[in-house]
C-alpha cells in the first residue's frame, strides 16, 4: 500500500546552497588583497607618473630627467601621494577604493589644468587662484573641449563604480591595521605641512623660484610644489585682528578730500636695478654717467627709498608702490603677485581711476611675467601695454637682451597722447636688468683705482645706467613740451646683483658692504635706493626718506586726488615722521613699528589673507576691475586700407604692433615688413605671391608661449589706388 509523503519529509529534501571550494575563496581573498595593495601604493604612484607626464608637456624637463636629476624630490612626491591616498584607508574597503579612484581622477584633472595654465600664464596653479576660465581673460584662444573624451571618461567612471561595488567580493577587514595606516599617513602629512619635528621639503632641498614659478614645478614636482605654495599662503593673523578692529580703521583714518582745479598727469617710472653709480665710490669715475638723474634729484622732492629687495623681486617693490601695503608684513622670499593678489585690492590706480583718470600699466618684457596680465586688472588698470604690444627694436627672446628704455619712453608718450583726459601711468623698465657681463673698458671708470674684475663689472653696469639716464632726460624734455601739468615719480626697484657680489660690493671690490646679510650698515648700503618726485609745476627741492609704499599716497596728495583708508594711514605716518617701515630683521636698529604701522599690518592681513572684512566695513575701499580691461594701448586691431603695386600689397592697420603676425585661416603665417606710420597707423608690406585675393587673413599678437593675445577680424585683400 502506498503512502503520501508528509509535509516534514518535503522540508527535509529542499536543496542546500553549495559552498565554494576553500581554495577558490582563498584566491578571491588574495586577489582582493592585491587589489587593495594596488590602491594603497600602485594607484598613487601611477597617478603621480601620469600627472607629471601631462604637466611636463608644458615644461622643459621631461619626466625621466626629473627622476634622475632630482631623485630625492621625486621620492618625496611619491611619499606625499601615498600618504594622501592612505588617509582614506580608514574607510570600508569598497568606499576606500571608490574615493581613491575619484582622488586619482581629481589629481590628474589638476595636472591638466596646470598644464593649461603654464601654457597660458607660464606659472602653475597656486592656492587661491581663479578658476581656469578667469585665467583666460585677455586671451583670444579658447580651450577646446574634447567631447568624445569627456563621454569616454564618464562611461569609464561608471564602469569602475560598478566593478567596485558589485563585482568585488566582501571580506572581513583588519581595522587595527587600517587605523595604523590612517595614523601613519596623517602623521606624515602633518609633518610635511608643519615642518615639525623636521622639514621633509628642506631635507630634499625644495626651491622657491619666484622669478619663474614654473621652474619650481619642474624641479620640485607638481604636487610637492603645490603643497609648498599652499603652506606659504598660510599666514597667521596679527594681534588684534577682528571685524570690529577693521571697521574702526574706516572711522579713524579718513582720506583727505580731493582738490578742485586742473589735475596733473601722474607717471610712475620704476627703473630696473637703477642706483647711482657714484654709490660705489665717486673717486673711481672720470665723469658723471647719470647727469639728468642728478639734476632732477637735486631740484625735486628726493631721498632714499629703502627697497625691500636686493638683486631681484621687482614685483614686490611695485606691489608696495601701487597698493601702499608693505613687504615687511610678508614672509621672506614670497612674492605677493604670485601668491596673494587673487582678488581686487585698494590701489593708487583705483584712486586715480575714480577721479576720472585713464590708468595704464606698461612693461616692456613679457606680459605673463609675475602674472602681471591678471594682477594689473585686479589693481585697477584699464589697460596693460606689455612688450608684445610694443614696437621694440628687437623682439623679446630674440637674443638681444632686455628691451631698451626708449620703448618705455615711447609707450608712455603714446599713452599720454591717446587719451583726452588725465592719465595715471605705471611703467616698469627692463633695460638695466642683469646679467652684467664684465666689460673691458668704459669711458666712465678710471683704471687702476679698483681691482680689474670689479671695474669690468661696473663698466657694464654704468653703461646701462647711462643709457637709462639718457631716456630719462628725453622723457622729461617731452613732458615739458606738453600743455598738461605732470608729476613723475622715478625710482629703482633694488640694487643690482653680479656674477660675484663680493668682487663688486665686498672685500674683493669696492668694500662698501662686506657682510650685506648680517651687518646692519652693510645691509642698508645695498638697499638704500635713490628716488625723486618731479613736478612740471611748482617743483621744489626737499628731502624725504621713505619706503616704496609711500609713493602712491604722496602722488595722490600732490595731484589733489582723494585717496583711501590705506593712503590715509600712510599720510598720518608721514606726518609723524615715520615714512619708513622698519625692516623686520632690523627693528632693533631702526625702531619698532608704530601704531599706524600695526594698523596697516592688520588691514593688509585682512585684504590678502583674512576674511576681507574691509569690503563691508569700509565703504569704497575695495573697487571692481575695469570691465573692458585689455592688453595693449588699443582694445582692437582694425584694418584701415590696402594699397598695391605690381609686386606688393601694403596693408595699413591700427592697433597692430611691430611683431604682430598676418595669419591665414588655415594657420599659415605670411611674411611681412613693418613700417611705422602717422596717426597711430602702421603698414605691413607683403609680397603678392604670398597672399591670395580670395583668402581670408587676420592680424594676431602672440606671446612667446604661443598664446593669442589679440586678433583683428578676418579680412580679404582689396586693391585700391
Amino acid at each position: 500500500m502506498s503512502m503520501d509523503p508528509s509535509p516534514n519529509m518535503n522540508q527535509d529534501i529542499q536543496p542546500q546552497r553549495k559552498r565554494e571550494p576553500r581554495s577558490r575563496v582563498l584566491y578571491k581573498k588574495m586577489a582582493v588583497q592585491l587589489l587593495t595593495l594596488f590602491f594603497m601604493i600602485g594607484l598613487p604612484i601611477l597617478t603621480l607618473v601620469v600627472s607629471e607626464i601631462i604637466v611636463r608637456e608644458a615644461l622643459t624637463m621631461p619626466f625621466g630627467d626629473w627622476t634622475t636629476e632630482f631623485t630625492k624630490r621625486f621620492a618625496l612626491n611619491i611619499l606625499l601621494l601615498v600618504a594622501l591616498f592612505n588617509v582614506l584607508y580608514i574607510l570600508p574597503r569598497k568606499w576606500y577604493m571608490f574615493t581613491s579612484f575619484l582622488l586619482s581622477g581629481i589629481l590628474i584633472f589638476f595636472a591638466v589644468a596646470n598644464k593649461i595654465k603654464i601654457e597660458i600664464r607660464n606659472s602653475p596653479i597656486a592656492v587661491g587662484d581663479f578658476a581656469l576660465l578667469n585665467e583666460l581673460k585677455g586671451l583670444d584662444n579658447p580651450v577646446d573641449l574634447n567631447i568624445p573624451l569627456i563621454i569616454g571618461v564618464i562611461v569609464g567612471v561608471i564602469a569602475v563604480v560598478v566593478v567596485i561595488f558589485l563585482l568585488i567580493p566582501k571580506f572581513k577587514e583588519n581595522w587595527i591595521f587600517k587605523a595604523a595606516i590612517f595614523v601613519l599617513s596623517g602623521g606624515f602629512l602633518a609633518v610635511v605641512w608643519t615642518d615639525y619635528p623636521v622639514s621633509p621639503m628642506e631635507k630634499v632641498q625644495f626651491q622657491n623660484t619666484w622669478w619663474q614659478q614654473e621652474v619650481g614645478t619642474m624641479r620640485n614636482g607638481l604636487f610637492g610644489n603645490f603643497a609648498m605654495l599652499a603652506k606659504q599662503t598660510q599666514i597667521a593673523p596679527p594681534a588684534g585682528y577682528s571685524k570690529k578692529t577693521v571697521e574702526s580703521f574706516g572711522k579713524e583714518y579718513k582720506p583727505a578730500a580731493g582738490k578742485s582745479g586742473e589735475k596733473p598727469n601722474v607717471i610712475f617710472l620704476m627703473s630696473e636695478a637703477f642706483t647711482d653709480p657714484y654709490h660705489f665710490g665717486k673717486q673711481h669715475f672720470t665723469q658723471d654717467p647719470i647727469p639728468n638723474f642728478h639734476k632732477l634729484y637735486n631740484e625735486s622732492l628726493h631721498g632714499t627709498m629703502y627697497s625691500p629687495e636686493f638683486g631681484g623681486g621687482t614685483a614686490n617693490v611695485e606691489f608696495e608702490a601701487l597698493t601702499g601695503l608693505s613687504r615687511q608684513f610678508m614672509p621672506d622670499n614670497y612674492v605677493a603677485y604670485q601668491l596673494y593678489v587673487k582678488k581686487p585690492l585698494p590701489s593708487v590706480a583705483y584712486a586715480f581711476r575714480d577721479a576720472g583718470y585713464d590708468t595704464t600699466a606698461i612693461h616692456s618684457y613679457y606680459g605673463w611675467y609675475y602674472q602681471r596680465q591678471s594682477v594689473y586688472r585686479l589693481l585697477g588698470f584699464n589697460q596693460f601695454i606689455s612688450g608684445e604690444f610694443m614696437d621694440l627694436d628687437h623682439a623679446n627672446g630674440s637674443g638681444w637682451g632686455f628691451p631698451k628704455d626708449n620703448s618705455i619712453t615711447n609707450s608712455t608718450l603714446e599713452a599720454l597722447d591717446h587719451t583726452k583726459g588725465k592719465d595715471f601711468i605705471h611703467a616698469v623698465s627692463a633695460e638695466a636688468h642683469q646679467p652684467y657681463k664684465p666689460q673691458p673698458d668704459s669711458k666712465f671708470l678710471k683704471k687702476g683705482t679698483l681691482p680689474d674684475i670689479t671695474r669690468q663689472y661696473l663698466n657694464k653696469y654704468t653703461e646701462k645706467m647711462h643709457s637709462v639716464d639718457q631716456e630719462l632726460g628725453r622723457l622729461i624734455e617731452e613732458l615739458k613740451k606738453r600743455d598738461e601739468p605732470t608729476i613723475l615719480v622715478f625710482w629703482g626697484d633694488h640694487y643690482p646683483t653680479f656674477g660675484n657680489n663680493n668682487q663688486v660690493f665686498g672685500a674683493q671690490g669696492t668694500q662698501i658692504a662686506n657682510n650685506m646679510l648680517n651687518d646692519y650698515e652693510d645691509f642698508i648700503k645695498t638697499h638704500d635706493v635713490p628716488y625723486f618726485i618731479w613736478s612740471s609745476e611748482g617743483n621744489k627741492s626737499k628731502k624725504l626718506d621713505l619706503s616704496p609704499n609711500q609713493f602712491g599716497a604722496i602722488s595722490l596728495e600732490m595731484a589733489g586726488v582723494k585717496g583711501n583708508t590705506v593712503t590715509a594711514i600712510l599720510d598720518k605716518m608721514r606726518a609723524q615722521g615715520d615714512a619708513v617701515v622698519p625692516y623686520t630683521k632690523w627693528q632693533k636698529q631702526m625702531g619698532k613699528q608704530t601704531k599706524e604701522m600695526e594698523d596697516l599690518h592688520v588691514l593688509q592681513y585682512d585684504l590678502l589673507h583674512g576674511k576681507r572684512y574691509a569690503g563691508d566695513s569700509i565703504p569704497g575701499l575695495i573697487d571692481e576691475p575695469t570691465k573692458d580691461y585689455h592688453l595693449g594701448l588699443y582694445p582692437t586691431i582694425k584694418i584701415q586700407k590696402t594699397t598695391f603695386t605690381a609686386d606688393h600689397y601694403e596693408i595699413f592697420v591700427k592697433g597692430a604692433p611691430k611683431y604682430a603676425k598676418i595669419m591665414s585661416k588655415d594657420g599659415k603665417e605670411v611674411k611681412a615688413v613693418w613700417k611705422d606710420g602717422a596717426d597711430d597707423t602702421a603698414s605691413f608690406t607683403v609680397n603678392k605671391n604670398d597672399m591670395e585675393a580670395k583668402e581670408s587673413y587676420r592680424f594676431a599678437v602672440y606671446d612667446n608661449l604661443d598664446n593669442v593675445l589679440r586678433t583683428s577680424k578676418y579680412f580679404k585683400l582689396k586693391e585700391t589706388e
